[in-house]
């Protein structure tokens, strides 16, 4: 269960190593940490919830001497990791199937509205301030408005995000169907702050979709360049960097492809877990188990968009 993920070698076969994706503070994950410790399985940390391994309040442990070593997202690591554990810059993201996950396998169906912009809000209050609901709210309405697209928006009208023309609302989407609606879109709109390792971000490229992300987006900055769309900095130059995308011939999923995906990305956590654990066996890749595999953006949907707040337990 989250945060765990299982670590696995080409063969699928295990290491002996654990991704440990975000705090430990319900009971049941207590428990699994103490099975798994028991079992004298090692940890490597994995930046997948918002500042983590930063504690949060009421979170005791000290994650860096938990894990031996750190997969993270930031920009400047030394801000959030306090040790000289070894690190290197891997999301759980990077590891997106462009395979599994490609334009070939999501077809809307003919009755089905398309959009132009499609962004991913959420639900409820807190899941709103990580994806920046805010900005959004001001920012969309006004793109859709002066350049004449219809975007599609994950959450409910309320009194910040108003009802507006050419915007249309969705509480929940099954997995395939927002997968599909996310294939014809011309762009997904990113104006995120405190979001770790989107892996709707992943979907995108793989999807051939060019992405538009706040530049002060903590995690997938990396991402963003001029194959695969563009950086804004506040609402007033959101709709410029908007028009920059749908004017470039941009190859999102090509780029994707020659610096991610489940092969190249296994192969740089492969370095780093054999940096510091010389008994792998393993010469090629390592691979992430398929409890995890399928926690995409898409079935997040679904289930309240990732992991709850440390204050919720």
């Amino acid at each position: 269960m989250w945060p765990f993920n299982l670590v696995l070698d080409s063969q699928s076969k295990e290491t002996g190593w654990v991704l440990l994706n975000g705090p430990i503070v319900r009971p049941k994950q207590h428990e699994q940490f103490a099975a798994l410790r028991r079992a004298s399985y090692r940890f490597c940390g994995m930046s997948s919830y918002l500042t983590f391994p930063q504690r949060q309040t009421g979170d005791a442990l000290d994650y860096e001497t938990v894990c031996e070593a750190w997969c993270h997202c930031f920009r400047e690591p030394e801000r959030f990791l306090t040790t000289s554990i070894p690190r290197s810059l891997i999301s759980i993201s990077d590891f997106t199937d462009y395979q599994q996950i490609a334009p070939r396998n999501f077809r809307r169906t003919q009755s089905s509205n398309s959009f132009d912009l499609i962004y991913v809000g959420g639900m409820q209050n807190w899941q709103h301030e990580r994806k920046n609901w805010r900005l959004a709210a001001h920012t969309i309405p006004r793109i859709c408005a002066e350049l004449r697209l219809k975007a599609l928006v994950i959450g409910n009208a309320d009194h910040e995000f108003r009802e507006a023309p050419q915007v249309t609302y969705a509480a929940t989407l099954p997995w395939s169907e927002f997968m599909a609606q996310l294939s014809a879109a011309r762009l997904l709109f990113v104006p995120n702050l405190l979001d770790a390792s989107p892996k709707v971000l992943g979907e995108a490229l793989c999807l051939n979709v060019p992405i538009v992300v706040n530049r002060k987006i903590l995690g997938g900055w990396k991402y963003v360049n001029s194959f695969t769309g563009a950086f804004f900095d506040d609402g007033a130059d959101a709709l410029s960097a908007v028009r920059r995308c749908l004017d470039s011939r941009l190859q999102p999923r090509e780029w994707f492809r020659a610096n991610y995906g489940p092969y190249l990305s296994g192969s740089r956590l492969l370095r780093l877990l054999g940096s510091v654990d010389p008994g792998i066996s393993e010469r090629r890749y390592l691979r992430l188990a398929d409890s995890d595999e399928t926690g995409s953006s898409g079935e997040m949907l679904t289930r309240n968009l990732g992991p709850p707040d440390i204050g919720e337990q």
